[in-house]
């Protein structure tokens, strides 16, 4: 073996030796390997990014990073980079491709960067982001296909392009606000459609009650299960968030717990304060192959130092009859109707805006109230 290869050869044979063998017998690691071994130099996340893309690179890249082989980088961001440049590049027309170029650069990566300078992105932060790039993709292509420009259109063009489809046109609409702003476009707009409308919602009266006392109850079910299903059905929390929670977001003094899911903590009651403090104290990830307990994650997933993937924790809630996305709206509709927006937002991290829609939706009268909550509060700071 050659000298560069001992880091990575210590990160798996830290293992399980059976654990090891098990993945060894699958064909993507052996090729993987193999084309490590043929090569020269150390491991590298170039070396790697050099590779085909595949599960296999991805699990040996976290096993490596997990045990202190490879430095820390921030996954989803360099994903996005690299499907960035891959799909403007496909894009055949010169101009709309240095319209999407200065966009990406200058809003979309700029934003994801300053993100992942005080913590990692998460899939669903990547996803967004090149959803975006592909509407606006679409619309430049529309409009050309209509004998139009970006900056030559009129508002009768996007409202063309609105009815020409579903929910997915309005996905354009940070492309075309950032067009308006920089000059590239005039007098044109795509609505928000933020709202709280259509959200399905459990049809049973108790049946999230009934949930929630199985979950804080039933001792057969796994504490990360329970702890994930208490908060989404108790705190209206969504699973991309709760898949990236961490320790450091868990006050324990002994008498008392608090999590922070936005900018003020919660203090939680038990029996889910217990819970959760048994959560932190056993909480383990699946990895078999470069398993490591140093990490920050309270949900650790399938990769090793890795949160759970919020797809998974939601799959995994689902086989327990935990509707996520029902028994969330439940929640946020029945809390909404009790507490004005602007605690709403700061005890569960919502967006202001979004509080303020789900209260006006749960018909809470209580606007005035909130405000004066504001208002003590900048004058507090």
């Amino acid at each position: 073996m050659r000298l560069e290869l001992e880091p990575l050869v210590t990160a798996v044979a830290n293992s399980e030796p059976s654990s090891v063998l098990l993945w060894l017998s699958r064909s993507g690691p052996r090729r993987l390997l193999s084309a490590l071994a043929a090569g020269s130099g150390p491991v590298t996340h170039e070396v790697l990014d050099n590779l085909a893309d595949s599960k296999a690179v991805r699990y040996l890249r976290a096993v490596m990073v997990a045990n202190g082989a490879l430095p820390e980088r921030d996954e989803f961001l360099v994903r996005f980079e690299r499907w960035l440049e891959l799909t403007l590049h496909q894009v055949a027309d010169v101009d709309e491709r240095r319209e999407l170029q200065s966009y990406s650069t200058w809003f979309l990566l700029h934003r994801l960067r300053r993100r992942s300078s005080r913590r990692p992105l998460s899939h669903g932060q990547m996803s967004t982001a090149q959803t975006d790039v592909r509407s606006a993709i679409r619309l430049l292509r529309w409009l050309r296909d209509r004998g139009t420009t970006l900056s030559a259109c009129a508002q009768s063009d996007i409202d063309a392009w609105l009815a020409s489809g579903g929910r997915e046109k309005f996905d354009a609409r940070n492309f075309l606000v950032w067009s308006v702003d920089r000059g590239k476009a005039r007098g044109v707009t795509i609505p928000s459609i933020r709202s709280t409308r259509g959200q399905v919602l459990l049809q049973e009266p108790d049946q999230r009650w009934r949930l929630s006392r199985r979950l804080l109850h039933d001792t057969e079910l796994a504490t990360g299960d329970r702890v994930a299903g208490c908060l989404v059905l108790l705190y209206g929390q969504p699973c991309t968030r709760i898949a990236r929670l961490t320790t450091a977001q868990v006050t324990d003094t002994g008498k008392s717990l608090q999590l922070m899911l936005g900018t003020h903590p919660v203090e939680i009651p038990e029996p889910l304060s217990t819970l959760i403090r048994e959560l932190v104290s056993t909480r383990k990830g699946y990895a078999v192959v470069g398993h490591t307990d140093v990490h920050p994650w309270l949900f650790p997933g399938g990769l090793p130092g890795r949160p759970i993937s919020s797809p998974h924790l939601t799959k995994r809630l689902g086989r327990l009859g935990v509707p996520t996305r029902a028994g969330r709206a439940t929640a946020l509709m029945e809390l909404a109707g009790k507490l004005p927006s602007v605690v709403l937002s700061r005890l569960l991290g919502l967006n202001i805006n979004t509080a303020t829609l789900w209260s006006q939706e749960a018909g809470n009268t209580r606007p005035e109230y909130a405000a004066q909550v504001a208002r003590r509060a900048r004058f507090i700071d």
